[in-house]
């Protein structure tokens, strides 16, 4: 018997008790109401009318390049809007290139050219690291001549900046499109295809929606509200003249509140006197409403969300790197509890004030970046210049600087930031953080740095040597991040960071072996290396503190597994790591890892097959292994991990088993990503057979999202009539992606109508298919037969070994 999903309002009720007792058990989560809110918000911007307005608009049958600009006041949800259209519309494979990028009020051309090419050519993006505008633009021109593409560029402006980023994108006869939202009436008629065009003008929300929004975010419910708080919301609402953000914000501060009436009354006297609107178009009480939910904020989450200023606007900020930032600074008290869950309530705290917003993926994937709207942040860096809390460099006039910078934001060039480097040089005694975006070129001598707790050089890609040769002065350095591709070693007086907890150098490709000195950094919590750079196996052993370690290589892999398992404690949580190591450290069921919660095997690296120690790592949440291959062995192995929870499955090689997932095993998998792609050199001689996967009755039932990579030549065309889906009752997401490497039309059409058949199985599962490298299919059979027999004659020719 299957247990019937929870219902809002028990969910709501769980919430509440968590927070009834988050006094004793220190973890605060996200309000269920915020999560529904989010996709209520979607509902109300996108539906029916301006949703379908705007898809209408843009795919009408002209094949000239099309462009739908979306203006609005701040605050009204455009950006919401653009999003939605731009999934709903790419879903359906029509166009071959898509990206999403954000101008913001100070245009970085060089980094938005960059945004485009690292979402349309992976390989052109890591060449392009050192171009200037016009060869980043010439390029891009070069991939989009001849393709049909879509393109979102949001938060335009000025019209010099749209005509820089307009120069980017070919005029082809591909029936390409873009949309762009932009705040100001004259760039969005700048940005109309033709003259006698008018951009889709965003109306603020209804009455009825208003209060709907309002209403679910209070109460779960838009018909809750007591009678004796009808009239004071009636005002609030008025007030917020129909902007989602101003509505959420201030029903996140009420909900945080007693439902009282006097209260009610009392904030919505703060905000002003009704709505009205300024020159660029948005509410004047919005600052308000902002203000007060800052000022209703206890004094350490005001702390730690002035801290947001730091990023430039639009940023998808990684929400783990910034806890470790919020618990370096000492912004996080240890009375309160582990350092790591009081960050993580701050977080959600301040995502239920509506303060911060978490950006969901896919339904698999989990909250990895949040973002500011752009509103929040104006205030909290006007907050930040009133107290001298951080100075930000973001390409706006700044005429001087204060006395004593504590923390420096360096987030675009400009002429007048040598006056930064130089205040910063004159008062090295009272620099707390540094922030370097990669588009600065330019930072302090760093020399005695003695109050400094965060370094973060992230995508500097200029630096060199010189510029870290005296890091080991910094001796309160808690969090430091480096990523420059000229960077070919570190000092060895890294080893005087006695204080630092994180040393992230994934991005120093060219750092070949880190100094050994690094095993004398008693405190640290988290070592980040480039898949380039070795590890020295020798003094590991001395790294106590080590929770959380990503690298590929050591310079002796057997010492290296010897050192963590007679350390006698080993406390590690996260580890990325290599083939290799992967063999040497999980050889025996007798390594149980007891701390071990996230285990990434990556693929460039893969193991053989499942390590057999595996099946000791009794404590394991998330796996994401590739191996060479995979059997019923392999399986029972990871069907023997009892708290598995997420599993990514990656098999590349020939197979023709039939797996069967039965019911022993995987009870807690919720996510299950399973690829099985053989190496793109290879071609399969014999299209039958192949690999076959079954769900026998009552296996995996929490699983909700299952992601299947497949290419059609090395699975049996059949394979989705014995999958058993249909066994999987709590399967919300299906998705589906079909290689085309070296596959025929008619075995990729085979598979997609196999595919289909899963539809009457799961009326109330999403389903998604999706095809990837099409440009590689082969155009028949015929050719098809030409490149296998091609493949017999080479191997005829081949010396015997």
């Amino acid at each position: 018997m299957t247990s019937r999903p929870r219902s809002k309002s028990s969910k709501l009720a769980s919430w509440r008790k968590a927070s009834a007792v988050a006094g004793a058990t220190k973890t605060v989560e996200i309000d269920p109401r915020i999560t529904a809110i989010h996709e209520e918000v979607k509902g109300l911007v996108a539906m029916d009318g301006p949703m379908k307005h705007v898809i209408a608009l843009l795919m009408d049958e002209s094949k000239e390049l099309k462009v739908v600009p979306i203006v609005g006041s701040g605050g009204l949800g455009k950006t919401t809007l653009a999003m939605e259209v731009y999934r709903k519309i790419g879903l359906g494979g029509d166009f071959q290139c898509q990206a999403c990028v954000s101008v913001s009020r100070t245009l970085e051309l060089v980094k938005l050219l960059k945004d485009i090419l690292s979402q349309t050519d992976k390989d052109a993006y890591k060449e392009c690291q050192s171009w200037e505008k016009e060869q980043l633009i010439r390029e891009i021109k070069h991939i989009l001549t001849g393709k049909r593409y879509l393109i979102v560029i949001d938060d335009v402006w000025k019209e010099q900046d749209w005509k820089l980023v307009k120069a980017a994108f070919p005029e082809n006869n591909n029936g390409s499109r873009i949309i762009a939202t932009t705040r100001i009436t004259g760039v969005a008629k700048l940005c109309c295809s033709v003259s006698d065009e008018q951009p889709y003008q965003m109306a603020p929300l209804d009455d009825a929606d208003s209060r709907r929004l309002f209403f679910k975010r209070i109460f779960y419910s838009n018909d809750s509200c007591p009678c004796e708080l009808e009239e004071v919301s009636a005002r609030i609402l008025k007030k917020c003249g129909g902007l989602p953000l101003a509505i959420i914000t201030f029903a996140s501060l009420l909900a945080s509140k007693a439902h009282n009436k006097d209260e009610w009354e009392r904030l919505q006297d703060s905000i002003g006197t009704g709505s009205s609107f300024d020159n660029d178009g948005n509410l004047k009480g919005m600052k308000d409403i902002l203000l007060h939910s800052y000022l209703d904020l206890p004094h350490h989450l005001k702390t730690c969300l002035l801290y947001l200023c730091i990023y430039p606007e639009d940023s998808m900020i990684n929400i783990k790197l910034l806890k470790w930032k919020w618990i370096a600074e000492g912004f996080i008290a240890t009375q309160w509890g582990s350092l790591d869950q009081v960050a993580h309530n701050c977080f959600n705290e301040l995502v239920n004030r509506n303060m911060i917003h978490p950006v969901y993926g896919n339904y698999g994937s989990s909250v990895k970046y949040c973002r500011v709207h752009d509103m929040v942040l104006d205030l909290i860096i006007s907050l930040s210049d009133e107290e001298n809390f951080a100075t930000v460099l973001n390409g706006r006039i700044c005429n001087s600087f204060p006395n004593k910078i504590r923390r420096l934001s360096m987030q675009s060039s400009g002429k007048g930031h040598k006056g930064a480097v130089d205040a910063i040089t004159e008062t090295t005694v009272h620099v707390r953080s540094l922030t370097v975006f990669m588009l600065h070129k330019q930072i302090p001598h760093l020399v005695d740095f003695h109050a400094l707790r965060v370094l973060d050089l992230e995508k500097c890609y200029w630096l060199e040597n010189k510029h870290v040769k005296h890091i080991g002065s910094s001796c309160q350095l808690r969090y430091l991040r480096i990523g420059g591709f000229k960077i070919t070693e570190l000092p060895g007086e890294i080893g005087k960071l006695q204080h630092l907890e994180t040393l992230d150098l994934r991005d120093c490709d060219s750092l070949l072996r880190l100094p050994s000195t690094v095993a004398e950094l008693r405190k640290l919590l988290r070592l980040f290396v480039s898949r380039n750079t070795q590890l020295p196996a020798g003094g590991f052993w001395s790294l106590q503190a080590l929770e959380e370690l990503s690298f590929q290589e050591t310079d002796d892999p057997v010492r290296f597994a010897e050192e963590v398992n007679e350390s006698g404690k080993c406390n590690l949580r996260y580890l990325r790591t290599g083939g290799e190591i992967a063999k040497r450290l999980f050889c025996s069921p007798c390594c149980t890892y007891p701390c071990l919660q996230v285990l990434k095997i990556e693929s460039i690296f893969r193991v053989e097959m499942v390590p057999r120690g595996m099946a000791s790592l009794k404590n394991l949440v998330k796996l994401c292994i590739w191996v060479k291959e995979f059997d019923k062995e392999g399986l029972q192995v990871l069907m023997g991990m009892p708290s598995l929870a997420h599993l990514e499955l990656g098999i590349i090689g020939g197979s023709n088993e039939k797996l069967i997932i039965g019911t022993d095993g995987f009870k807690l998998l919720k996510v299950f990503y399973f690829h099985y792609l053989r190496p793109r050199f290879v071609v399969e001689v014999k299209p039958t057979g192949g690999l076959r996967l079954t769900f026998a009755p009552g296996a995996m039932q929490a699983l909700h999202y299952l992601r299947l990579d497949l290419n059609p030549m090395f699975v049996a065309s059949d394979f989705f009539e014995d999958l058993g889906v249909e066994h999987l009752p709590g399967l919300a997401q299906l998705e589906v992606e079909i290689s085309c490497f070296r596959a025929t039309p008619r075995r990729v059409k085979a598979l997609e109508c196999s595919v289909e058949k899963a539809n009457n199985l799961l009326p109330k599962c999403r389903i998604r298919v999706s095809r990837a490298l099409e440009d590689y299919m082969l155009k028949d059979d015929k050719e098809w037969e030409e490149v296998v027999a091609n493949r017999i004659s080479g191997e005829e020719r081949r010396p015997e070994e």
